[in-house]
């Protein structure tokens, strides 16, 4: 996909919204002061509001869980969607057009994803018309599968035309029929050409947005194979989608309370006709890594539900193991098996919802599956069996990164065996990893680790680039007066630690003196300075008044010639002294530069 540029997300797009009535869109905001708005914070359950934004810097903070950021910072969480999707929503808001880097075809490209979606929505569009007028594609979705009139129309499900180039119907120039092929709808042979998809129902695979990224088809005769998927293309990576996923963020309005993932569209699509808005399906492969924290993303608890018989319990532990390394504390997978007649199309044609929702009941957790499939392999009535059955339990666990689930799963595993917990983490301290096994944990382990509480105003150069963060305009307005360009060279030349980054932020007002806050994140977005600049936006340290808002601008720019001559002083006099010792083998340049230090000392007040 082409790059957004930065300079539009700094420079237009930030600028250009109102945070407070593009947050006020999802939640309830009353005002606070002057200068602030709050109101409960939608990112976690209270009582009394501590979620608040701040106009004046596109900024929103949470004093309870310490969500901040600004406007496209909301909309990635508050809808869980990635930077790019925030950044076209937040756009669209504001009636700005996205705009994207030069010099490697940026629009070009964008132009090309969009004809992607397009041609991709007219290929869905003529499968639905050629269902119309198709007789055994019908019957097989009304007779065969007992759907509705609405839910065929809902799904949007379709019929293939058996003929090898229907495909020119669709595309209306040779650049489209190159895309066609590009997207897998069209099967390009060199010499000749054909549809990829001929006399099978067509099933859409829709993207979390909404858009038509690949299909799904059914033969209904004896040609092989039975499902055809369409292959991966630039617009459709299957371990990274989920069919049925938009559909379900739709009814649940983003925030669904669980999600089952089961094996098949038709399975997705009976239980929606049934009343179960909540269910996915992956695409024709194992439920991957990327599709588990696709769900997580939407969702705290996922359901896996599989046939109850031995490939549905294997699928459900390759499951368990893929689950094992996007597991926290705050996720919950669980594990439901189907009678061993029925899949869930079938389940809920012939008992209803209610049996499909017994199912989902009696599902179990991580640990009780994790114990029962290992325990199963082994006789525990037998006592040489006991010592190898904790041995590849206790290892397992040992591989688990989430130190919580790692208890539960002890406590389980001491609550079947019938032996003490202490005496299982004795025995877990003792299991050796194999080297691949212990990399793969110590990666997990390590991104899950909590960092501990950093105090960032440490030194007068951080308190300094804090109040150039959350003061830009102010800055700007004295950068003349205060002499910033000789502040920058000064700092350069005492080598005081952060000059760098104190070049990089006031260069960034001088050039863009209506910068805000929230447009030094853009500035920083995806490096390694992100974390560190979004901490210091937030760091409280400058006086405010009593009810909370700001103090004159006479006041904070006090306050910023107090941080420089912290920032300067015993470097500038520690420069001036080493000049000094010099005595006479002095040049002229250092008496020049001596002699500007003194100036500065005495311009800030610095004795």
């Amino acid at each position: 996909m082409p790059r957004i540029a930065v300079n539009f997300i700094r420079d237009r797009l930030i600028p250009a919204v109102n945070i407070e009535a593009f947050i006020g869109q999802y939640v309830t905001l009353k005002r606070q002061s002057s200068n602030n708005y709050t109101c409960c914070c939608p990112f976690h359950h209270e009582k009394t509001p501590s979620f608040v934004v701040t106009p004046s810097k596109q900024m929103f903070y949470c004093f309870g869980c310490k969500e901040h950021g600004n406007a496209i910072d909301f909309v990635m969480k508050f809808k869980n969607l990635s930077f790019v999707e925030a950044v076209e929503e937040v756009a669209q808001f504001a009636g700005l057009n996205v705009e994207y880097e030069q010099g490697s075809g940026g629009f070009e490209k964008a132009d090309t994803y969009k004809l992607y979606y397009e041609l991709m929505d007219r290929c869905a569009s003529y499968f639905v018309k050629c269902l119309s007028s198709s007789p055994e594609g019908k019957d097989y979705f009304i007779k065969k599968r007992e759907l509705s009139e609405d839910t065929i129309i809902k799904a949007r499900l379709g019929y293939a035309p058996d003929s090898w180039d229907y495909i020119h119907n669709i595309a209306k120039n040779t650049d489209e029929y190159k895309k066609l092929i590009e997207l897998g709808m069209v099967v390009d042979k060199g010499d000749r050409s054909y549809a990829m998809f001929r006399g099978r129902v067509m099933i859409p695979i829709i993207d979390g947005r909404g858009r038509v990224i690949s299909f799904g088809g059914r033969t209904l005769g004896d040609a092989k194979p039975k499902y055809l998927n369409t292959a991966e293309s630039p617009i459709f990576r299957k371990r990274h989608e989920l069919f049925g996923l938009y559909e379900t963020l739709q009814a649940n309005r983003n925030r669904p309370a669980r999600i089952v993932i089961v094996e098949g569209y038709m399975d997705v699509i009976a239980l929606r006709q049934f009343g179960c808005s909540f269910a996915v399906a992956s695409l024709g492969t194992a439920t991957t890594k990327e599709q588990m924290e696709l769900m997580f993303r939407y969702t705290k608890q996922v359901v896996c539900c599989y046939d109850g018989d031995f490939a549905g319990r294997n699928a459900a532990w390759h499951a368990l193991e893929t689950a094992t390394a996007v597991l926290k504390a705050d996720r919950e997978i669980r594990f439901a098996f189907l009678p061993p007649e029925h899949d869930p199309d079938s389940l809920v044609r012939a008992e209803g919802l209610s049996a499909f929702t017994r199912t989902l009941d009696a599902s179990v957790s991580y640990p009780e599956f994790l114990i029962k499939h290992i325990s199963d392999k082994y006789d525990l009535s037998d006592p040489g069996q006991k010592s190898p059955f904790l041995n590849e339990v206790l290892y397992f666990i040992r591989r688990i990164p989430e130190m919580t689930l790692q208890a539960v799963c002890v406590s389980e595993l001491a609550r079947k065996a019938g032996l003490e917990e202490d005496l299982l983490y004795e025995m877990l301290k003792s299991v050796k990893l194999n080297s691949r096994d212990e990399k793969e944990w110590e990666k997990e382990a390590g991104s899950m680790k909590k960092e501990g509480t950093v105090n960032l105003l440490t030194t007068p150069m951080r308190r300094l680039i804090a109040f150039i963060l959350q003061q830009p305009t102010l800055v700007s307005t004295v950068y003349e007066r205060f002499n910033l360009d000789k502040l920058q060279h000064l700092c350069k030349d005492a080598a005081i630690k952060g000059n760098v980054d104190l070049s990089l932020f006031l260069n960034l007002i001088k050039e863009k003196p209506d910068i805000t806050p929230a447009g030094f994140i853009e500035t920083v977005r995806g490096s390694v300075r992100e974390k560190y600049v979004r901490n210091l936006i937030e760091a409280e340290f400058i006086p405010k008044k009593a009810d909370g808002s700001e103090f004159s601008p006479e006041v904070r720019a006090d306050l910023f010639s107090k941080l420089i001559k912290e920032t300067l002083g015993m470097p500038l006099k520690q420069e001036i002294e080493r000049l000094r010792l010099r005595g006479d083998s002095i040049t002229k340049e250092e008496m020049e530069a001596m002699s500007l230090l003194n100036r500065m000392l005495t311009k800030h007040g610095i004795s």
